[in-house]
């Protein structure tokens, strides 16, 4: 959970670990002793110290950093260890993995400092970066692992009047705190002088913030344990939403306190303020490894019954592709139930960015081992084109990606022309006899994105929305365009912490947009990458089951 200041001035420091012997207990960990002796000599003002001991796994040390930074509130989180050239060193990569922008100049300076004192410091790779959440800030940096290099690196070279004749790192991480929104920390000069710009010199806090204080405090977790509760446990509430009522929501409802009944099992909570619940999982299924779209996809192929293509009316199911008002209809297929059961409900599913419309044939199946009900999947296929980041080598997409990042500059032409196509086989299915409030439009990735756009725009109010691995496109339009039966529909997020593909800092600001004007939303993050994994699977099927329920 968020940690509390005891201060106005107190710094929330985060200190990690990493080493695969000491955190399997074969020697005591030097680095973080070492790190909290210096920090209480150096640092004046309040210190709080949060402590991680974690192997050497990328995973673990970026869901660790993920931890201390979004979930405790750490404004400073400093590693130790796993920056060398071994094939196990792999911190620098886990902290590239979760920074939203790298500052090199803490890397070159950490290498300066060591090359007074041993030449293979050219071998490091320490890193620092930013993690930028959508209401707090912090600085991670990269330390050595031994006890003299760490006190070397923070406090600079002296000569032998004492005199500095390289600044240490942390000269200059006062000042990076202030800028970032962080406390203003004060430092001993004797140790280790803070640099600040004249014009930004100011006192510091009064003595009354601090007299009756220890000079640093200390909470301390130890690793490898479960991480602590997430920050949104001990958020305000959201207001009950009028459509669907929360009560009949259940463990989706966005007005109970965090519960968490077996956090093993569990994905982690997402978003600042939004609550995120526990629930019953339907055990219907052994576990299985999180699979990829790809996996999905080399499944799917295999077995794919009772498929019927959408090009023309056959053996009663509606043609969904029909032109209307002009608009040229999207390629698609529509899957049955097995064993000829009758559909509750309609599954729109739109695939991903160059896959095709049988890249989920499989997952019809998938839910209903999680316990989903028995649905018609109609699979549409994007049109092929080329996209302006890669050109010269046509995909299939719903619209047009414009940078690598998908958000600074979007193709809204072409979202606006895709949600009409889209619309199309949403009204088609309505004028065969469903009911609006038994379709479902989802997808994955690009996919995921294309339905979360697509829902909200919506003249009727669905059954529900179901955007896995993706993001909001347009966020800026949406308070202008979402429509009373887009806002009334429930939405459900899924995104892996790991995501490589699309960032989950991204897909969070998106949650956090949707938040704002839809009545039911549902955001939950999985220990994973771009990809599916059974938590989510049994989540979603849960989704589908409550949504029809009301």
């Amino acid at each position: 959970m968020r940690a509390q200041r005891s201060a106005p001035n107190e710094l929330i420091l985060g200190l990690v670990s990493v080493s695969d012997r000491a955190s399997r207990g074969v020697y005591e960990d030097e680095g973080i002793p070492a790190l909290k002796e210096w920090i209480s000599s150096a640092v004046t003002t309040p210190v709080q110290f949060h402590e991680r001991l974690i192997a050497d796994e990328q995973f673990d040390i970026e869901k660790t950093l993920r931890e201390l930074v979004d979930d405790v509130g750490c404004d400073l989180v400093f590693t130790t260890g796993g920056t060398g050239p071994a094939r196990r060193d792999v911190t620098p990569e886990a902290t590239l993995a979760v920074g939203t922008r790298e500052m090199p100049g803490f890397g070159e300076q950490m290498r300066r400092i060591s090359l007074n004192f041993v030449p293979t410091a050219i071998l490091s790779r320490q890193v620092a970066v930013l993690r930028e959440i959508p209401d707090h800030a912090a600085l991670i940096v990269n330390l050595p692992g031994r006890p003299k290099s760490i006190s070397e690196t923070l406090g600079g070279c002296r000569d032998a009047q004492g005199r500095v004749t390289v600044a240490g790192l942390f000269a200059s991480i006062p000042y990076c705190i202030d800028l970032i929104g962080g406390p203003r920390i004060e430092t001993d000069a004797e140790i280790i002088e803070a640099f600040r710009p004249k014009s930004k010199s100011q006192p510091a806090a009064p003595a009354s913030f601090t007299s009756s204080l220890p000079r640093a405090t200390s909470t301390v977790t130890s690793a490898p344990q479960p991480a602590p509760a997430p920050a949104a446990a001990n958020a305000a509430p959201k207001p009950a939403a009028s459509k669907p009522s929360a009560s009949s929501y259940e463990g989706f409802a966005l007005t109970r306190p965090l519960e968490i009944a077996s956090p093993a099992d569990m994905p982690r909570a997402g978003l600042g303020n939004r609550t995120d619940h526990a629930y019953a999982v339907p055990n219907t299924a052994a576990p299985r490894p999180s699979m990829t779209a790809e996996a999905i996809a080399r499944r799917s192929v295999q077995h794919r019954p009772q498929t019927v293509v959408a090009q023309r009316q056959t053996g009663g199911v509606p043609m969904f592709g029909a032109r209307q008002n002009g608009i040229e209809p999207l390629e698609l297929f529509v899957k049955e139930p097995e064993g000829n059961q009758q559909p509750a409900c309609t599954v729109i599913w739109l695939h991903g960015l160059g896959a095709d419309a049988h890249d989920f044939e499989s997952l019809p199946e998938q839910l209903r081992e999680y316990g989903a009900p028995a649905a018609r999947f109609i699979f549409p296929n994007a049109p092929e084109r080329e996209l302006t980041m890669q050109p010269g080598h046509p995909v299939r997409s719903w619209y047009d990606i414009l940078r690598s990042d998908f958000v600074s500059e979007e193709d809204l032409p072409g979202l606006a022309k895709m949600h009409l196509r889209i619309s199309q086989i949403i009204n088609s299915i309505v004028s065969s006899g469903l009911l609006a409030e038994r379709i479902f439009l989802g997808g994955f990735s690009q996919g995921g994105a294309m339905a979360l756009y697509s829902t909200l725009r919506q003249a009727r109010t669905l059954a529900g929305c179901i955007s896995l691995s993706g993001y909001l496109p347009a966020p800026q339009l949406l308070a202008h365009d979402a429509t009373p039966g887009g806002r009334a529909t429930p939405i459900y997020m899924g995104h892996g912490s790991f995501d490589h593909v699309i960032n989950p800092l991204i897909a969070q600001k998106g949650a956090d947009a949707v938040e704002k004007c839809a009545d039911t939303l549902i955001w939950r993050e999985y220990d994973m990458d771009h990809e599916l994994c059974p938590e989510e699977l049994a989540h979603v099927a849960q989704f589908i089951n409550t949504a029809l329920q009301n």
